[in-house]
């Protein structure tokens, strides 16, 4: 049997099928010291003897676990066991495409004309024109992510949104991709259609989620492709002083905070999901070598990991409790003389 990736979709519910079994458990045992104590209240210490001369509490005792695992495996069912590979091919589907825009200060950087955020919206602008069908989405991050633009097919409405989203469209500071990618998972219908996240960013990842995040949303047959915006060089972040003019940002020492993109971060985030890494370009020729690749059919066509569903393990291993249980006698077997 493939053991491959075991996980559960929501392991949250694995404490309340534990706290369930233990309940239950508790119950039963409380039942049976009640029965006891009625007995011991109803006879003679030498009747109760004979009244009890064939009753085992072992057997009792076990009787009672196995109805505790038993409903504890059932409930655990609602978790989502998972484990093994199943390859989800998709070729043929419509692609609903969310966008994740990067646009914390960094963004900023003029090391791409006039700044990284321009042209990272221009690039944007321009695949939704060429692609030209299917449903697309904007989310804006920095420190927090947001949804912007729900996924729609009234380009009109998304460019309008695209064209006023900016460094202050998000007023927590930082870099969280792990955020971005989470925000994007809320933004996909529940629908047949392929699922693709395109993350536009300089990569630097303050907040060290986004990989994680990407290997969870892997299960789920999401595919990210990470665009870099920037360059390996970077250059200093410049933003509009109190006294409205231009100045460049500095740390504690006062040297020049410089901002650099991070491919090692955007390679691992795709990865972890079979999508690319490419560098945007000046000329967002990165972002059209995607697009080509994702119409064509040559990128990862969403055949993600996806943890074979396993509930049935789990029923079956109730009843086979249950079953014992019920042929378990609470009788001692007769000692031979």
């Amino acid at each position: 049997m493939d053991l491959t990736d075991p996980h559960f979709e929501d392991p949250r519910l694995l404490a309340v099928a534990a706290a369930a079994g233990v309940i239950l458990f508790v119950a039963l045992r409380w039942t049976e010291h009640r029965r006891r104590q009625g007995l011991t209240g109803f006879a003679s210490a030498t009747l109760l003897g004979r009244l009890v001369s064939g009753f085992s509490a072992a057997r009792r005792l076990t009787k009672d676990a196995a109805l505790a695992a038993a409903f504890a495996l059932l409930v655990a069912c609602f978790a989502g066991p998972r484990w093994g590979v199943e390859e989800t091919k998709q070729k043929g589907a419509t692609e609903d495409v969310v966008f994740a825009l990067d646009v914390s200060k960094s963004m900023l950087v003029a090391d791409m004309s006039p700044t990284r955020l321009a042209r990272a919206k221009v690039a944007i602008a321009n695949f939704v024109r060429r692609k030209g069908t299917g449903n697309v989405g904007l989310i804006a991050f920095a420190g927090q992510a947001f949804l912007q633009c729900p996924l729609t097919r009234d380009y009109d409405a998304f460019y309008r949104t695209l064209e006023e989203t900016d460094t202050t469209s998000i007023q927590v500071s930082g870099t969280d991709l792990g955020r971005a990618v989470e925000e994007a998972e809320l933004a996909f219908y529940s629908n047949r259609n392929r699922k693709l996240l395109i993350l536009l960013t300089d990569g630097e990842d303050l907040e060290s989620g986004g990989v994680e995040m990407a290997k969870k949303l892997k299960r789920k047959g999401l595919v990210v492709h990470a665009v870099g915006v920037g360059t390996p060089s970077g250059g200093p972040i410049r933003v509009i002083g109190e006294t409205g003019s231009i100045e460049t940002l500095k740390d504690a020492a006062g040297e020049e905070v410089l901002s650099r993109l991070d491919e090692k971060t955007l390679g691992e985030v795709a990865e972890a999901t079979g999508g690319r890494f490419v560098r945007l370009g000046q000329a967002g020729e990165g972002m059209e070598a995607l697009r080509l690749a994702i119409q064509a059919g040559t990128d990862e066509r969403g055949a993600g990991r996806q943890g074979v569903p396993r509930e049935e393990w789990f029923l079956g291993l109730a009843l086979l409790l249950l079953v014992a249980e019920s042929l378990l006698s609470t009788r001692r077997r007769p000692t031979t003389p």
